[in-house]
């Protein structure tokens, strides 16, 4: 992941401030493009990343809150955050465009929402038709992941005052995950 995603990554969040809210963290793997120091608010449902969130940040010196429940609905008070970042967490919440709005209610007036997503295949392309046969499947083996969720299009909707984002395509054998966006919305 760091191979294919890490140049993007550190671009996305180059000058980040010192607090940084991260929804769906996982085991940590986006703390190392951090400056030590830094203070990561984390949004993970799953209990069981816990510990080794605790023990990657105290490896890239940084300083974790562990909030254990989805994004949908934020423990965080109202414009209270600066940026918000999201690494191929959307395509398995299970309410994405309410994530995208609990987002731009925490981020304060001018906040930024820095993400990376595998997106929906244009139309009538073949991956496009790989994507709607694997669907189902896909979502029992990945966690809920859907393959054909157009992200980049939800995030453009979400009434950010900006939304700068590239479309670039993954060097995968998993067709499915090939289509991606990334970027910065603006609030």
């Amino acid at each position: 992941m760091h191979a294919r995603y890490g140049d993007r990554k550190r671009k996305l969040l180059k000058d980040h401030p010192d607090t940084v809210v991260e929804i769906g963290a996982g085991y940590g793997a986006n703390f190392r493009y951090l400056r030590p120091g830094t203070k990561v608010i984390v949004i993970e449902p799953k209990r069981s990343f816990n510990e080794l969130l605790n023990r990657r940040a105290r490896y890239y010196g940084i300083e974790v809150e562990i909030h254990n429940y989805g994004a949908g609905t934020m423990n965080l008070k109202e414009e209270s955050v600066d940026m918000v970042f999201g690494s191929l967490v959307l395509c398995s919440a299970e309410n994405p465009v309410k994530v995208i709005s609990e987002i731009r209610r925490v981020l304060k007036e001018e906040g930024k929402f820095a993400f990376l997503e595998h997106v929906k295949a244009e139309r009538d392309t073949w991956i496009c038709k790989v994507q709607h046969i694997v669907e189902r499947p896909w979502k029992w083996v990945f966690d809920g992941c859907h393959v054909s969720r157009d992200t980049g299009k939800m995030i453009q909707n979400a009434h950010f005052s900006k939304v700068e984002m590239q479309e670039f395509e993954s060097r995968t054998v998993f067709v499915p995950i090939i289509p991606h966006v990334c970027g910065v919305a603006i609030k």
